[in-house]
């Protein structure tokens, strides 16, 4: 009697525990390995060649296990945030927009990682609906401007729940939105206010500061490109009939065309966040738009899924298209198994689609590279890229919001799924 009761008191006490860590902002997404990993090899393995190392599955269970915290509430009342590209805002500042958010009650602040240089990586939802969309932007440095662009719109968008416009309250009743504001705050610090600002001298991109081209560059603090660092089915591999593609690097990054995937695939902490966070909300997302900023492009379908994927896909780019006049692009401008994978919509998508993690190949699988069978899902991936060529321009850049109505955009995309 002695020994239950002190067990019952145990596990009341380690009830009580959990919801005092929950509440207090502690998460840990514990994801069942047998459902993701596998240790089958693609039949056809043969055809490819290897150029980045695969994931290890400790790794990949550790990085989508991540434990992220949320940010606490702080008591003082909502400001209204009127931000208008009066200037660049250097990540500190955009902390301080983030902390301010968090004061609305539609708002919850996730801190779901750091990048190389220890910067915090946050993830903002806005809403309370079961219908998600995620939005990403800055997974290339250079490409600043969709910071400030999806800042902008949360905080408008946050400003008119709080004024209790009709409309608003009743989007953010149905849906909940989720942005990642920044995923490279390294690249972006570095890219618009001088390598200087980089904290730890011995990185990267402050021991090439001479070489790097910083307008155009893509990396983060290590040279390697978070948007071809992913675990995806063909991350780091080209197929032996095809040349690896020529805008692929084997070496970190300088700038423009070097996309470097690192020697191994999910090696960066920004990319380890990103997966935790895809992993936590794509199960109930419609849409992941990854914001991009240089061709005035939309790219949506992956040629290895679905029809019904790229059916959803393309129509959330003439979504687009029909606002900005930004060309849309269907499966057939995708290329697979020259090199050029394992960026986030591949890995989104393929998570989406069921796709597990080979214990033999280091990425997600689907049994073979070439016309596997695959998962019909009611679910779209775009990559918008905004702004004629690359820019950290602040007219160029307030221009571009405003003439091709980028906050429409977002809007009609946020509600594409009615």
């Amino acid at each position: 009697m002695k020994f239950s009761f002190k067990l019952v008191l145990a596990l009341v006490i380690l009830f009580f525990l959990y919801l005092y860590i929950f509440k207090r902002g502690g998460i840990f997404i514990k994801i069942d390995s047998d459902n993701i990993i596998v240790d089958s090899q693609e039949s056809d393995h043969e055809i490819i060649k290897e150029f980045a190392k695969g994931m290890k599955s400790d790794n990949y269970l550790n990085a989508i296990n991540h434990k992220s915290e949320n940010l606490n509430k702080e008591n003082n009342e909502y400001q209204k945030i009127n931000y208008d590209f009066e200037k660049l805002l250097k990540y500190t500042e955009i902390e301080q927009i983030i902390n301010n958010l968090n004061k609305s009650e539609i708002v919850a602040v996730e801190l779901i990682g750091k990048s190389v240089d220890k910067r915090n990586i946050y993830s903002l939802s806005i809403g309370k609906g079961q219908k998600h969309i995620l939005f990403n932007a800055n997974i290339h440095a250079a490409e600043v401007a969709n910071t400030m662009y999806i800042v902008k719109y949360m905080a408008d968008l946050v400003n008119k729940y709080e004024a209790n416009d009709e409309k608003i309250v009743k989007l953010l009743k149905d849906v909940k939105i989720i942005v990642i504001p920044s995923s490279n705050p390294d690249g972006y610090e570095a890219c618009l206010f001088g390598v200087n600002s980089i904290n730890n001298k011995k990185l990267y991109i402050y021991e090439n500061k001479d070489n790097i081209i910083f307008k155009t560059y893509k990396g983060n603090a290590n040279g390697v490109d978070i948007n071809r660092n992913f675990p995806s089915q063909h991350g780091g591999l080209y197929y032996q009939d095809n040349e690896l593609s020529e805008v692929v690097s084997t070496k970190p990054s300088i700038g423009y065309f070097d996309y470097y995937p690192g020697e191994s695939l999910g090696s960066e902490p920004e990319t380890k966040a990103l997966m935790y966070w895809f992993n936590k909300y794509l199960k109930e997302a419609y849409a992941f738009i990854d914001l991009h900023s240089a061709g005035r492009v939309i790219y949506s379908g992956k040629p290895n899924l679905s029809d019904k994927l790229n059916s959803y896909s393309y129509n959330l780019a003439k979504i687009v298209s029909n606002i900005t006049d930004y060309e849309a692009y269907g499966k057939e401008a995708e290329d697979v198994g020259i090199g050029n994978d394992g960026t986030a919509t591949d890995y989104a998508t393929e998570i989406v689609s069921d796709f597990k993690f080979s214990e033999k190949t280091g990425r997600l699988t689907a049994n073979k590279y070439q016309n596997p069978e695959v998962k019909d899902v009611n679910f779209g991936a775009i990559t918008l890229e905004s702004l004629e060529e690359y820019t950290f321009e602040l007219s160029t850049i307030k221009k571009e919001y405003y003439n091709k109505n980028l906050a429409k955009v977002y809007t009609s995309l946020i509600e594409s799924y009615k």
